[in-house]
């Protein structure tokens, strides 16, 4: 078979072949011409960092000195922790091996409530009845558990202002970090805010705040904004507004950028 036949039987194919071949050749082209030079520049980016890091040195020395600085760094962190995660009392917490957890929130609530309540008829300091919890008792017991801690912030700050001459607590409000309930998660801080309202003497009203700071008292509560406002017709009382944040931490959750 000569060329002539081979080309009349062929030509198809051969056409398709010749068209692919100059398809490939056109685009390698185009390739090339656009592409190329980012391509060369990051060739030689690459090629530059493998050779800086085939020139780092790292002794034993130096694994040692990073240990080190890490560890101090684990240190620094525990003890911001520390200062700023509410340390919840005996009595605040739910046991697992105890009863469920809505007769272990209203056994502590209640009990409580009439401590207080009694405490403060006798001597003479009004004090909300709910004490800032909710109406309704919540169900879930993630928000049981939040609003015990809550409690217990409450109870304290209540002590505290019998103790140094508040006589009265005007209002208590606890709101739950709203992020309890998004889909996004909490993030590495959980906040509780409890707003409360004082009024009384402007002197004791300042022990209160101070008393809330003393580290001797079982830890320093976490203050988000404070107003003392003294009344116009009498210069020595005042008007206390103050929100206190009860923070969980949580390490092991990612922060979305």
């Amino acid at each position: 078979m000569d060329l002539n036949d081979y080309w009349q039987e062929n030509k198809r194919f051969v056409t398709s072949v010749a068209a692919g071949l100059m398809a490939f050749w056109i685009g390698n082209m185009v390739i090339n011409k656009s592409l190329g030079d980012a391509v060369t520049l990051i060739s030689r980016s690459v090629s530059s960092t493998e050779a800086d890091l085939r020139g780092i040195s790292l002794t034993t020395a130096d694994l040692g000195r990073a240990k080190a600085e890490n560890a101090a760094l684990e240190e620094a962190v525990s003890e911001l922790e520390g200062r700023i995660a509410f340390q919840v009392r005996d009595g605040y917490t739910l046991d697992a091996a105890g009863s469920s957890a809505s007769n272990q929130y209203f056994s502590q609530v209640s009990s409580v409530r009439e401590e207080l309540s009694r405490e403060a008829g006798r001597l003479g300091v009004s004090i909300p009845d709910d004490l800032g919890l909710p109406a309704l008792a919540p169900t879930r017991e993630d928000e049981l558990e939040r609003y015990l801690e809550a409690f217990d912030l409450v109870e304290r700050l209540v002590r505290l202002s019998f103790e140094v001459g508040v006589k009265k607590v005007d209002k208590i409000q606890i709101r739950l970090d709203p992020r309890l309930r998004s889909r996004k998660g909490l993030g590495r801080i959980e906040e509780t805010e409890i707003d409360m309202k004082f009024a009384g003497d402007s002197g004791a009203l300042v022990r209160l705040i101070a008393a809330s700071q003393d580290t001797s008292r079982g830890g320093v509560l976490l203050i988000d904004s404070c107003e003392l406002v003294p009344e116009r017709a009498r210069p020595t009382r005042a008007v206390l507004d103050i929100k206190f944040v009860v923070a969980r931490l949580h390490r092991d959750v990612e922060e979305e950028s």
